[in-house]
C-alpha cells in the first residue's frame, strides 16, 4: 500500500525524470576535446642582454596582441650563437597547449644570442592551460614551466622557467 502511494506521488516522478536526464547527459557527454594539432614553429632569435644590460634568467613571455595572435619570447637561452636555431613543436588539444622547445647550438664561432621569439597565431580569445618544456642541450637540463593564459588584448604573462 505504501509502495503504491510513493509511485503516485508527484515527487515521485520529478525525481525520476531528473535520473533520467542525467543518465542522457552522461550518455551524450563526448570522452575526448577533440583532435589533436601539431605546430612546427621557427623562432627568431636574437641579443637582448646588450640593449637591457643584465644576464636575464630563464623565463617565457607571452604578450597577447589586440589581433589576437599571441608574442612568445623566450629569455635566457644559452649556448646558442647566431648560426644556432630555437623552434617549438606545439601540441594543441581543446584548450591544454604543450610546447616542446627545440634547440641547435650553431656552428663556429658565432655571436652569442639569447632570446627566441615566436608569433602564436592559432589561439582563440580563450582562456589556455600552457605547459612548456625546454628539451635539454649539452650545456644544460631540461626546464619546464606551467601557466594558465586569457587570450585578451594587453594581457602579459611572464614565468621562469625550473
Amino acid at each position: 500500500m505504501i509502495l503504491a502511494g510513493i509511485l503516485q506521488s508527484v515527487e515521485f516522478y520529478v525525481m525520476a525524470a531528473v535520473v533520467a536526464a542525467m543518465i542522457v547527459a552522461l550518455c551524450a557527454r563526448s570522452d575526448s576535446p577533440g583532435p589533436v594539432r601539431e605546430i612546427l614553429l621557427a623562432g627568431v632569435i636574437s641579443r637582448e642582454s646588450d640593449v637591457r644590460g643584465d644576464d636575464s634568467d630563464p623565463r617565457i613571455e607571452l604578450i597577447c596582441n589586440d589581433d589576437g595572435s599571441v608574442l612568445l619570447r623566450r629569455h635566457g637561452v644559452r649556448g646558442v650563437n647566431e648560426t644556432g636555431a630555437v623552434s617549438l613543436a606545439i601540441e594543441v588539444k581543446g584548450f591544454d597547449v604543450k610546447i616542446r622547445e627545440r634547440v641547435v647550438t650553431g656552428r663556429g664561432d658565432g655571436e652569442p644570442v639569447d632570446t627566441a621569439s615566436f608569433i602564436l597565431d592559432f589561439m582563440a580569445r580563450e582562456h589556455y592551460f600552457i605547459s612548456y618544456v625546454s628539451d635539454s642541450t649539452p650545456f644544460a637540463t631540461s626546464q619546464t614551466a606551467s601557466l594558465t593564459l586569457s587570450n585578451r588584448p594587453g594581457n602579459r604573462v611572464e614565468k621562469r622557467l625550473i
